[in-house]
This record gives C-alpha cells, structure tokens and sequence, in this order.
C-alpha cells in the first residue's frame, strides 16, 4: 500500500501543532493564571401579585449591602473563597420569604459561580380599614 502525501500537509500540520500548543498555555495549564475568587449570583423568584416595587436589599454576612429588583439576578464577582450567610430584606408586608430558608448559606469557591436563590410570594395587600361591608 502506497501513502500518498497531499501537497502542504505538512506545513498545515505544523500550524496545527502550533496552534494547538499556544492554545494550551493560554487556557488555564499554567498555575500562575488561574482566578483565586468566586462569585455569588443571587436571585429571588417573585410569585404572586402586587410585587415589591422597590425590590429587596441583599446583605452578604450582614454587611455587602445591593440591591435586588424582583425579575433581575445581583451578583457579587471577586468574592474571597468561603463560606457566606446571603439575606434578603427590605421585603414589603405583603410578600415574604419561605420559612427557614432566609438567610441561606453558600460557599464561594475560587473561578465557580454559586447561587443563592429566594423564593418570595407576594400576596395584595388588605383594603385600607380592613375591609367589609359598609356601616350605616
């Protein structure tokens, strides 16, 4: 059997072989590139009706305050790797969060994204002097 060499098969493989190689440093082999911090994604699924107009506030272990609108994601990027209590608050009276699951704790791992999700049910609000049939 015969092998027959198309012509420039050789110089395309050396580009190849090139680009293969320059892609490999670049793209995370080398230690010294690599991302020491996380990032944390809040976000809240907002069910109901009458929404918080003013969204929520986010605290990060009671400090790191922003600001959650209720169909938007926060993040927070260069977060130092550990473990982080998020809250929500700021909540209006006629929504509110699950039980126990506010504030959640979640741990930031370096070059990872982790989230930390709320679920908050809005319900209207009472009619202004509670409601019910007139007086007479």
């Amino acid at each position: 059997m015969q092998y027959l060499r198309k012509p420039g098969t050789t110089a395309l493989r050396l580009v190849l072989l090139g680009a293969g190689t320059v892609a490999s440093v670049s793209c995370g082999d080398d230690p010294v590139g690599q991302q020491a911090e996380g990032t944390i994604l809040v976000g809240a699924t907002t069910v109901g009706s009458d929404f918080d107009p003013n969204g929520y506030t986010i605290l990060v272990n009671n400090g790191q305050a922003g600001l959650l609108q209720s169909t938007q994601d926060t993040v927070y990027v260069d977060v130092e790797p550990g473990d982080y209590q998020v809250s929500l608050t700021g909540i209006a009276s006629n929504c509110s969060t699950v039980p126990g699951e506010n504030p959640v704790t979640v741990t930031v791992v370096a070059a990872d994204t982790v989230n930390a999700e709320f679920e908050v049910t809005c319900e209207p609000p009472p009619p202004p002097g509670g409601g019910g049939p007139p007086t007479s």
